[in-house]
C-alpha cells in the first residue's frame, strides 16, 4: 500500500540563513524560562536545516561526502548552538541574553548563495523527538572526547551535534544514505576518517533517528566503517528509541545493530524535574494555574476522556498519532498535542488561532516547547450526535469555503500522476488486477493538466473528526497539520476536501452540488478535480487504515476492517465493476 510520502522544498539558502540570524537576534530579548529553552531549541532546528541543505546541495554537485570547509564551519557552528541548549537545560532554564557574539558573526560569514532543498525532518516537526534527550544520553553513554561522532543527514547532522558538544568531542562530520530505501549504502571519501581512523581508543557514534522499517541508514554506515578497519565494537549508535529497525529489516541488518552498544534517553527522563521544569510547570506558567494535573493520552488513549462506552469509540491509527497529553487543573481541562518547535509550532498556532476566531475550531492558549495547548471540549461527536444535512452542508461549506480563501500555500504536495499511481496501486492490492485495471482507464478517460490553487487542506473529513455542540453548531477538531503529515498527500486543492466529505458524509450527487455551491461563495472550484480526487482519496484511506488495522490490537483492527470495506465499497461503486 502507498501512503507514506516526502515532500521536498526548495529554499533560498541566503534567505534561510537570515531568518535564523533573525531568531538568534531575538532570543536576547526574551527572559529566562520556558519560552526563552524553546527558542532556543528552534533556532537550532532552522540552523540544522540550513546546514543540512548545504551539505546536500554539495553532495548532489560531487556524488560523494567529502567534508568541506563550509560543512566544517556548518557543525561548529551547530555544536556552539548545542552547547547553548545544553547550558540552558543543566541550568534549569534560568540562563537569559542572548547567543554568544562569535557564533552570530559565524553565521553571518556563512556562504549561503544559490538554493537548497530540504525535506521535513519529520522527528522535529511529527514524533516529539527533543534534541535535548541526545544530550541526556550522550552524558549517560560513557563515552568521551575521544569519539568521531557522524550524522546521517537530513535529522542526524543536527543531533549528532548535540552528542558531539554532550561529550566535548569534536564536531561532527555526516553522511547522507543513497539508493534503495531498504538497502541504502554510503558515498563518501577516506579522507573523512583520516584523522581518526588509526588511533585504536577511538570510539564511533553514530547519530540518528529511528531505526525505521528497515534500520538500512543506519547498517550503511556501521558497513562503511567496518569496510575503513573500524572493529564493531568500538561503534556505537544513537538512535531515538529503543526498539529495533522493523518488519523489512534484512537479517544481516539486525545483526549488525544489536552487536553495537545504543545510547538512548527518554522525554520524561530529560524533563522530569531534576534537573529542568518539566511539562507540568510549562503549563502552569502557560495556564496560570500552580497546580496542574498531567495525563498521556497518546496513542488512541484519548478516547478514554470521552463521554462515551469503549464500543463506540472512534477508530484510531496510534503509531501515526502526535504525542498528546491532557492537563486539568482549576476545574478545567485542556488537550496538550506536538506540534514541532521553532517555526513549525508557530504556524500550527497561527492556524489554531484562526480557526477559533472563524468559529471552527477550539480555542489555543499558546505553545510549551512544541507542544499546543487547547480547551478540551466535552460534547458528541458527529459520528454519535447527528445533524440534520442541510445544517452540515451548509456549516462545511462555510468551512470548506474559509480554508480555501484563507490558507493558501506554496507549500508541495503530491502531483495528480503521483496520487493516480498511488490509487491504483492501492486498488489492486486490496481488490485485485480486474479493478486497479479498471481505475487506471478511469484516469486514462479524465485527464487534468492540474491540480488546482493548493491549500492547506484539512485532510480529515471523518464524521468522529467533527464535535456536535449543544446549540446544535459544529466545531472541526484536528484540523491545523495533517496537510505536513509524514503522508503522500500534502497540500492540494480544497477539492480534496470535497472529495472526502463526499466519501466521509455519503453525499449525493445533488448534496456535493450544493456543498460547492456554498464553497463557491468564497473561491471558485473545479468541479472535474473533484471527481477526479475522489477514488484517490478513497484508495488512500483504504491504505492508510489497512496498514492501522496490521498495526493495532484487536477491537482496532475491527475498527479499521470495516472502515476499509467502506473504501472498498466505495471504489466499486464508483468503477461499476
Amino acid at each position: 500500500m502507498i501512503v507514506f510520502g516526502d515532500h521536498k522544498r526548495t529554499h533560498s539558502a541566503e534567505q534561510l540563513r537570515e531568518a535564523v540570524l533573525a531568531a538568534a537576534g531575538a532570543i536576547g530579548d526574551l527572559p529566562a524560562g520556558i519560552e526563552r529553552h524553546a527558542a532556543l531549541v528552534g533556532l537550532f532546528v532552522a540552523a540544522s536545516e540550513l546546514f543540512q541543505g548545504l551539505a546536500d546541495g554539495e553532495f548532489d554537485i560531487k556524488g560523494i561526502d567529502s567534508g568541506s570547509s563550509m560543512q566544517k564551519l556548518g557543525s561548529e557552528i551547530l555544536v556552539e548552538l548545542s552547547q547553548e541548549v545544553l547550558r540552558s537545560w543543566q541550568q534549569g532554564f534560568a540562563r537569559s541574553g542572548s547567543p554568544a557574539a562569535s557564533l552570530l558573526a559565524k553565521l553571518g560569514a556563512t556562504d549561503c548563495a544559490g538554493t537548497i532543498t530540504t525535506g521535513p525532518a519529520e522527528g522535529y516537526a511529527l514524533y516529539a523527538l527533543y534534541p535535548e534527550t541526545y544530550l541526556l544520553a550522550a552524558l549517560q553513554s560513557g563515552l568521551d572526547a575521544n569519539t568521531c561522532v557522524i550524522g546521517i543527514r537530513s535529522i542526524g547532522l543536527g543531533l549528532a551535534a548535540m552528542v558531539a558538544a554532550a561529550l566535548h568531542a569534536p564536531p561532527p562530520i555526516s553522511v547522507r544514505p543513497i539508493g534503495h530505501p531498504f538497502s541504502r549504502h554510503i558515498s563518501a571519501a577516506p579522507e573523512l576518517l583520516d584523522s581518526w581512523r588509526d588511533r585504536p581508543e577511538v570510539k564511533f557514534a553514530i547519530v540518528d533517528e529511528g531505526p525505521g522499517l528497515s534500520g538500512s541508514s543506519f547498517h550503511a554506515v556501521i558497513a562503511w566503517l567496518c569496510r575503513h578497519g573500524i572493529d564493531q565494537e568500538r561503534i556505537h549508535l544513537f538512535p531515538s528509541h529503543h526498539g529495533g529497525p522493523g518488519a523489512q529489516a534484512a537479517a544481516e541488518t539486525v545483526a549488525a545493530l544489536s552487536q553495537c552498544q545504543s545510547h538512548v534517553a527518554d522525554f520524561e527522563d530529560v524533563f522530569d524535574g531534576a534537573i529542568a521544569p518539566g511539562p507540568r510547570d510549562w503549563l502552569g506558567c502557560l495556564l496560570g494555574e500552580a497546580d496542574v494535573e498531567l495525563h498521556e493520552i497518546s496513542g488512541g488513549a484519548w478516547r478514554q476522556c470521552l463521554s462515551v462506552p469503549t464500543g463506540a469509540w472512534p477508530p484510531a491509527f496510534p503509531a501515526f498519532e502526535r504525542r498528546k497529553f491532557m492537563a486539568s487543573a482549576g476545574g478545567e481541562r485542556w488537550l496538550i498535542k506536538f506540534a514541532g518547535f521553532g517555526e513549525s509550532g508557530d504556524r500550527k498556532l497561527r492556524t489554531a488561532k484562526a480557526l477559533h476566531e472563524a468559529g471552527f475550531g477550539a480555542q489555543p492558549i499558546g505553545l510549551c516547547h512544541g507542544f499546543l495547548v487547547e480547551r478540551w471540549i466535552d460534547t458528541d461527536r458527529l459520528d454519535r450526535g447527528g445533524l440534520a444535512r442541510d445544517l452540515l452542508i451548509e456549516w462545511l461549506g462555510r468551512y470548506l469555503g474559509w480554508r480555501a480563501a484563507r490558507l493558501q500555500t506554496a507549500e508541495p504536495g503530491a502531483s495528480l500522476n503521483q496520487l493516480a499511481r498511488m490509487a491504483v496501486q492501492n486498488c489492486e492490492e486490496a481488490l485485485g488486477e480486474r479493478f486497479a485495471r479498471a481505475l487506471q482507464s478511469w484516469f486514462v478517460c479524465r485527464p487534468l493538466l492540474h491540480s488546482g490553487r493548493r491549500v492547506e487542506v484539512d485532510g480529515r473529513m471523518h464524521a468522529w473528526e467533527f464535535l456536535v455542540r449543544p446549540d446544535g453548531t459544529l466545531l472541526k477538531t484536528d484540523a491545523v497539520d495533517h496537510c505536513r503529515s509524514h503522508d503522500l498527500i500534502g497540500c492540494q486543492g480544497i477539492e480534496w476536501d470535497i472529495a472526502g466529505a463526499r466519501a466521509e458524509h455519503d453525499l449525493s450527487a445533488a448534496e456535493v452540488s450544493t456543498l460547492v455551491g456554498c464553497i463557491e461563495q468564497a473561491t471558485s472550484i473545479d468541479r472535474a478535480l473533484v471527481d477526479y480526487f475522489e477514488p484517490c482519496y478513497l484508495a488512500f484511506q483504504l491504505g492508510l487504515w489497512r496498514i492501522a488495522g496490521h498495526l493495532a490490537d484487536d477491537q482496532d483492527r475491527a475498527r479499521a476492517t470495516r472502515i476499509v470495506e467502506r473504501y472498498k465499497a466505495g471504489l466499486v461503486r464508483l468503477l461499476g465493476c
